[in-house]
């Protein structure tokens, strides 16, 4: 296999756990913030709701502008994009058909990788995969500008515009959905989403009190 390869299918690895983390914390940040808006009960001003949103978007926006800085010295969404566009012979249509032999969709093999190439080509396409670069950059534009100069530091340039939830929503859901996509190329196996199924309750502890009754009195 070709080193570049190799390391191409190591970074996927670690972008994995990186996008995972990103996909996670929208899905809890949201189940919480549903909890809340179901419960008349809590429907009251909170330090804690203000620390719970700041902390969340400060998280997030550092996590999907790591995806998508392309410096030597990182591993990113982006940086991986680019050395697949500059260099797209590296990934041969032999490489993916390879992992369909002895399955029953073996015969589907080059029409799925068809999906990274140009009908018969003998490796990846790099206009294809820039496509993909393109919309990740697009769709992360906000988040970065404010991760750069609101939460990495503070620019003394004033932001026009901050992202909103909304489009921090976006981004970590094209993250998941690219992760996904590029998960299959590699590995040739389908999967939906990088959020896992959870073995255990994990809102277990929203369901007994998180004060003693003499801490309550104070």
């Amino acid at each position: 296999m070709n080193p570049r390869l190799t390391k191409w299918l190591r970074w996927l690895e670690v972008l994995k756990n990186e996008i995972q983390d990103l996909v996670i914390a929208k899905h809890t940040f949201h189940e919480i913030q549903g909890m809340i808006r179901d419960n008349p009960l809590l429907h009251r001003n909170s330090l804690f709701y203000d620390y719970l949103s700041r902390t969340y978007v400060s998280h997030v926006v550092i996590g999907v502008r790591r995806q998508i800085k392309c410096d030597g010295r990182s591993i990113s969404l982006a940086r991986l994009f680019e050395e697949m566009i500059t260099t797209p012979k590296v990934f041969p249509r032999r490489y993916y058909t390879a992992k369909y032999k002895g399955s029953i969709v073996e015969d589907r093999a080059d029409e799925d990788f068809d999906n990274f190439a140009e009908p018969g080509a003998p490796h990846i396409s790099a206009p294809l995969i820039a496509i993909d670069l393109e919309r990740l950059r697009k769709i992360s534009k906000r988040c970065e500008e404010f991760a750069d100069k609101r939460v990495a530091h503070t620019d003394k340039q004033i932001l026009k515009q901050l992202p909103t939830f909304n489009e921090v929503d976006a981004c970590i859901d094209l993250l998941d959905d690219l992760y996904v996509k590029y998960h299959r190329l590699y590995h040739a196996q389908a999967m939906d989403s990088l959020l896992p199924t959870w073995q255990y309750d994990w809102k277990a502890i929203f369901r007994v009190s998180w004060l003693s009754p003499i801490e309550e009195q104070i």
